[in-house]
């Protein structure tokens, strides 16, 4: 009797102990699904399939694993923009065509086919609710004694039939036409649309309507070839003024209010003509050339606070920089550095500390597109293989860990990757 009531005891001991134990490590643990979680990107890949090279497009998680072609028999163009919810894709083939499809690759739908036109380009924004997209297709009229177009769609992803032209504005040509002389510029959230007419900064909402002139004065307001780079607030516009290179960083309220020169340094040369906003558009980095320095190799990165107005150099090291990229949580910056096809990978607080060289192994090359996971963590890139004349697609933790190559030997050249929000 007292042998089997001590055995009793100790096995509900034992098993008190278990319980405890197995308690203990699931509250140290993390959640399994948070930790299976995986990412996944999608990119266009040049592929000779038989007698023919075609552009195809594919998504494939970020370990490598689980690729797949999305959208077989079609050649498509360097363009992709993933809705915000991460559930479609849209993208161009051919220079003119537009089409959106599921993450899965089903539901392929043509949702505008256009002609043929000179140095045709288009630009996309989802609306938030992922229900609708904004396209801009520029038709070149710069270069030509013929004019060109900038053409402004909305489509309720239904197909053709639900794609709505809302502006077709002719552009250059002999004697040239003057209805518009930039391209049209979406806001990230595809509600407005900015744009340069009679040498003024005008903006309209994506379905027309609201014109507004947003600056006083006639300028030069794309001098140089740069853009109207849209916050990602939306609440303001940044651009170049000035005769280029000597050109001053401004920025206006999208009302028209608050114009503001963020420079004020009449011998500032920007030659590089890229405006980089932070994610949560309190600062704006950009390339700054040493007066003179007509090629590049003397600049560095600066970085400017909106609303203290102040600037600060981040590199503190002239030489070449290219393809600067925030990431999302605005805490690093992304950029290659050294001259074409001898070019480095490496990242930067935003503060100017800890920079860090990433994908040490790679011998310096041709480093383009950068791009950031949703979560900050990982950043995907093109590198120009110099041995076989390739372009291949990789992808790096931002600690230079994990350095992974995602695409294979039937991918003769890769381009734009684009993550899929999460």
């Amino acid at each position: 009797m007292r042998l089997n009531k001590l055995l009793q005891l100790s096995s509900i001991a034992l098993i008190s102990l278990t319980l405890s134990i197995t308690l203990f490590l699931s509250l140290q643990s993390p959640p399994t699904t948070a930790a299976q979680k995986t990412s996944r990107l999608a990119f266009v890949a040049l592929q000779r399939r038989g007698s023919e090279v075609r552009n195809s497009l594919f998504a494939v998680n970020a370990n490598g694993s689980s690729r797949r072609e999305l959208a077989p028999n079609i050649d498509v163009s360097y363009t992709l923009v993933w809705s915000p919810n991460g559930q479609q894709l849209a993208f161009v083939s051919g220079d003119t065509d537009l089409y959106t499809l599921n993450a899965d690759g089903s539901r392929l739908t043509k949702q505008f086919a256009g002609d043929s036109c000179k140095a045709a380009n288009f630009a996309i924004a989802w609306l938030s609710n992922s229900q609708k997209l904004v396209f801009a297709r520029s038709c070149d009229g710069f270069t030509s004694d013929a004019p060109g177009s900038q053409s402004l769609y909305i489509s309720g992803t239904s197909g053709i039939q639900g794609t709505k032209l809302v502006r077709n504005l002719e552009v250059g040509g002999y004697p040239p036409k003057t209805e518009i002389s930039s391209e049209f510029y979406l806001s990230p959230d595809g509600q407005q649309v900015a744009f340069i007419k009679d040498k003024n900064i005008y903006k309209m909402n994506a379905d027309g309507s609201g014109m507004t002139k947003l600056t006083k004065s006639p300028g030069e307001y794309v001098s140089g070839g740069s853009e109207l780079v849209w916050s990602p607030d939306h609440t303001k516009i940044a651009f170049l003024f000035g005769a280029y290179p000597k050109q001053q960083i401004y920025t206006i309220n999208a009302d028209g209010t608050q114009i503001k020169n963020l420079i004020n340094n009449p011998q500032n040369e920007v030659y590089n003509v890229k405006i980089f906003w932070s994610p949560d558009s309190s600062r704006i980095a950009y390339y700054y050339n040493k007066p003179g320095d007509s090629s590049g190799e003397q600049q560095d990165i600066y970085l400017l606070d909106i609303n203290r107005g102040t600037a600060k150099n981040l590199t503190r090291k002239p030489r070449n920089y290219d393809e600067l990229s925030w990431s999302p949580d605005g805490k690093f910056i992304a950029f290659v550095a050294g001259e074409f096809n001898n070019q480095k990978l490496y990242t930067i607080n935003a503060d100017g500390n800890q920079l860090n060289q990433l994908a040490t192994r790679l011998k310096p090359s041709g480093i383009s597109q950068l791009a950031w996971s949703s979560d900050s963590q990982q950043i995907a890139f093109i590198f120009n293989e110099i041995q076989g004349d390739k372009s291949n697609l990789y992808v790096i933790n931002r600690d230079g860990s994990a350095l992974t190559k995602l695409t294979n030997d039937k991918d003769l050249n890769a381009g734009t990757p684009v993550w899929q929000p999460q």
